[in-house]
């Protein structure tokens, strides 16, 4: 898999004229002068793996201070922004790559962009086959400023970084994911009822007899308990056995506990009774909540009004000789009359009295009189378990107020004193006795409610009795009673609940040191206890269910951080050798050495990169810290190694350096040159070179020129227009960055080659400027052949002609003068006067805007 080319648009210091560059060889080479555009360049490949750039995060400051820093300044809002690239398979398929700019940085928030893959919406360049790593660096591309990022970045972000580079951070995942479980495990409370019952073991009388771990069934727990209850209030000689031991056992000790602590203070009367409160079984009139009823449960006043339709329709002097009807209907000629004629009246013995007629009709009147009979008697059970529901609530409101209503002020007085007396709190006692007193006040309301109620229930029963109509002003009282019942009931059940909340905190509040006053203490957990046995075994079951699932997640814990230690040991070990080999070929026969990567501590959060510090070359060394030990350049090699270690494991096809050697370190760019980029291409990497050193970039060229290499150049003449990439070859470009990486030599053989190529440029570019003007004139088979044979002498009055500014005639003489000196005896220009010649040649070449053949794309 190999990228064909690069094509990039809007981006950093690129205009919005697409610039690409074509890969048709394994090894490509960018020259540019710094802040020309080969860092952009290679941000832009970053930017089309992961959407982002490592600058960022990298660069220091904050992420506000790269708002609008990928698109380029210069161009318009609309203008597109992409990067694209042409991924070709192993069957030489192309797919087009391309990622667009959507949303620049803004602030804090991230930039937005979409990634498509022959114009279909894609998630991740992965899915095509190239590769990423985790971040900051998670793209195949080494940017100068990440150059030392390995080796210099924090000790856990160190970690993090060659951990996700051997694909092993899922293991710190499954260890972290497993600790956060124990540790959220061992945060849960235990088991409410299992920590009361551990909390008897503070009891001096009652630690002895019982710990949860002895509690091996249900049985043993209530025979415990029963043996505690006895412990501490035995049962006297004259009590005689019976079927419920632990129950007599609790009842006796809750007397004796009351006893006990109501001779101190009786905060026991501050609590409601727990009766639990009974339910109204008839509906007065239809609640949201019973819309959707049986017949037999149709809201009272509704069945009120059937009947009154009912009774209306029944005549009164039929109900008063109803039971002769029945009898008539029953005698047997009557029963067994089937419309055959009239029979005699078996009351009065009238021959022929009943008609068909009159038969069905007696009937019909009978039927309607039973039907209001019906009715009348299920109302009248209605009516009648309605007061019956209601006095039971208002015997139940009665109950549940607590004894601390009735007490007197001077009893308040006296037991608020004791409160304080005790270090309880005043505030809490007090609240606990106006919320009693309140609950008092609440269920003498809902007797009153209930006992309103009660004349026009009588009312309603005797009027069923006598199967008469019951008045629409009993029915409306009756409707209006329910609702003063129920908006009481409604106020009393708030009030017991604020009540028993109130005395809860209070008796909590004193209940340990009225304990210990009263000798006590544990006598209200034990009963508890003991009075849900069953519901204490069960919480002993659950909690030593999720003690021994904590347990097992220990041990597991224990046997994976070892394992992933083992695991991380063998795969630093590959990582090492694999960074030494790639040492080995930049710094070949140092005395300081890489060593290894190794665990510090336990090694689950930061790793060390050491070096051999040796006193020979072969011999045995000194292990250090490599970042305390290296030099500035060594570290950078060091941080190269690493990347290209990573890339290597990876098996990454395609590798992306921006000034992979640094100007301080120029003395190893022949061994970069040489030996790693050799290795890179002998392993099948496609390999993209950046850099600002013209020297490397020749290098690279005339070690692998066998290879066809690709040759670009990047400058940035005008920021509107953006960074444009040149191809470059054996014309004008080739010769001026030969010369470039000369002629700043202080050996004279360089110089004179510097000057060389720039003489031989020269003519060049007069050449063609000659041959674009002719073109121009008309003479379209104009060609550089008709100069042959011209040297610079003979072309400079010629191009003269053609100047486009006032001092360009004075640049061609001074080209002529000074680069002829270098092809003669005489001593070779100066660095200035070649640096001069350079930068007249692109001012030429600009102005006359002519192309050269190096230039095709």
């Amino acid at each position: 898999m190999t990228i064909s080319y690069i094509e990039v648009c809007g981006f950093r210091s690129y205009g919005v004229e697409p610039q690409r560059i074509e890969l048709s060889a394994p090894l490509t080479v960018i020259h540019a002068d710094n802040s020309q555009g080969k860092t952009s360049l290679a941000e832009a490949f970053e930017f089309l793996h992961t959407g982002t750039i490592s600058r960022r995060q990298l660069a220091g400051g904050s992420p506000g201070e790269f708002e609008g820093a990928l698109r380029n300044a210069h161009i318009g809002p609309v203008a597109e922004v992409y990067v694209e690239v042409g991924l070709l398979d192993a069957n030489g398929t192309e797919a087009i790559i391309r990622r667009e700019l959507n949303v620049d940085y803004s602030g804090a928030a991230d930039c937005e962009s979409a990634l498509t893959v022959n114009g279909m919406e894609t998630q991740s360049v992965t899915e095509v086959g190239l590769h990423l790593s985790d971040p900051p660096l998670a793209a195949p591309v080494l940017l100068e400023h990440a150059l030392r990022y390995a080796v210099s970045a924090k000790p856990g972000d160190r970690s993090d970084y060659f951990k996700a580079m051997l694909e092993i951070a899922d293991l710190d995942v499954v260890r972290t994911e497993i600790a956060s479980l124990i540790t959220e495990r061992e945060a849960r409370p235990r088991e409410s009822l299992v920590q009361k019952l551990d909390s008897l073991a503070s009891v001096p009388v009652l630690s002895p007899m019982l710990t949860t771990s002895q509690v091996a069934s249900e049985h043993q727990l209530t025979n415990s308990m029963l043996t505690m209850l006895n412990t501490i209030v035995p049962p006297g000689y004259d009590d005689a056995p019976n079927e419920q031991p632990l129950v007599t056992a609790i009842d006796r000790v809750q007397r004796e506990l009351a006893s006990r602590q109501n001779s101190v203070v009786p905060v026991r009367q501050l609590r409601p009774s727990p009766n639990p409160q009974p339910g109204i079984r008839i509906d007065v009139v239809t609640s949201e909540e019973h819309e959707d009823v049986r017949p037999d449960n149709v809201a009272l006043t509704a069945r009120l009004s059937d009947y009154n339709t009912l009774a209306g329709t029944v005549e009164r002097s039929v109900a008063d000789v109803l039971p002769l009807l029945r009898a008539a209907l029953s005698v047997d000629v009557v029963a067994r009359h089937d419309g055959d004629g009239s029979v005699d009246c078996p009351l009065c013995q009238t021959p022929d009295a009943l008609t068909d007629e009159r038969i069905a009709a007696i009937r019909r009147q009978v039927a309607d009189q039973e039907g209001l009979t019906q009715s009348g008697s299920s109302l009248r059970s209605a009516v009648l378990s309605l007061g019956a529901d209601l006095r039971t609530i208002r015997d139940w409101s009665a109950r549940t107020t607590p004894t601390v209503a009735s007490w007197t002020d001077e009893q308040r007085s006296a037991y608020g004193r004791t409160i304080l007396q005790l270090g309880g709190s005043a505030d809490l006692f007090d609240s606990a006795v106006a919320e009693g007193i309140s609950l008092k006040t609440a269920a003498d309301e809902l007797n009153d409610a209930i006992e309103a109620a009660q004349p026009v229930l009588v009312r309603i029963v005797d009027r069923l009795e006598q199967l008469l109509e019951v008045p629409d002003a009993d029915i409306a009282d009756l409707i209006q009673r329910d609702g003063v019942i129920r908006q009481s009931l409604s106020k009393h059940t708030s009030a017991l609940e604020k009540s028993t909340v109130a005395s809860d905190a209070c008796i909590e509040d004193v209940e340990p040191r009225l304990s210990a006053l009263s000798a006590t203490d544990g006598w209200m957990v034990l009963t508890e206890l003991s009075s849900n046995t069953e519901l204490v075994w069960q919480a002993i079951v659950r909690q030593r269910n999720a003690d021994a699932c904590t347990t097992r997640l220990k041990t597991a814990q224990r046997v994976i951080v070892s394992a992933i230690k083992k695991v991380l040991d063998r795969k630093l070990e590959l990582m090492a050798d694999e960074i030494r080999t790639w040492w080995s070929l930049m710094r070949p026969d140092e005395l300081t050495v890489f060593d290894r990567i190794s665990r510090r501590g336990s090694g689950n959060r930061y790793l060390d990169l050491t070096a051999a510090l040796v006193p020979e070359p072969a011999g045995s060394g000194v292990i250090r810290n490599a970042l305390a030990v290296l030099s500035n350049s060594q570290v950078n090699a060091l941080g190269l190694a690493a990347f290209l270690a990573r890339c290597q494991l990876l098996d990454c096809p395609v590798i992306f350096l921006d000034d992979p050697v640094p100007g301080s370190d120029r003395e190893h760019r022949y061994t970069f040159a040489g030996a790693v980029v050799a290795k890179l291409l002998g392993n099948g990497r496609q390999v993209i070179v950046a850099t600002h050193d013209a020297e490397l970039a020749r290098t690279l060229q005339t070690l692998h020129q066998h290879l066809g290499i690709n040759e670009f150049s990047a400058n940035l003449l005008d920021p509107r227009v953006g960074t444009r990439i040149v191809r470059t070859g054996d014309d004008f470009e080739r010769l001026m960055l030969d010369a470039s990486s000369q002629m700043s030599s202080p050996l004279i053989e360089n110089r004179r080659a510097a000057g060389n190529s720039l003489r031989i440029a020269t003519e060049r570019l007069a050449k063609h400027i000659l041959v674009a003007a002719r073109v121009a004139a008309g003479e379209p088979d104009a060609s550089l052949a008709d100069y042959d044979n011209k040297n610079l002498r003979q072309l400079r009055p010629m191009v003269t002609g053609h100047a486009k500014a006032a001092n360009e005639p004075g640049q061609w003489t001074t080209l002529a003068r000074i680069l002829n000196d270098s092809d003669h005896d005489t001593s070779p220009p100066q660095p200035a006067d070649l640096k001069i010649c350079h930068d007249m040649l692109r001012d030429i070449k600009k102005r006359h805007k002519v192309s050269t053949p190096a230039d095709a794309q």
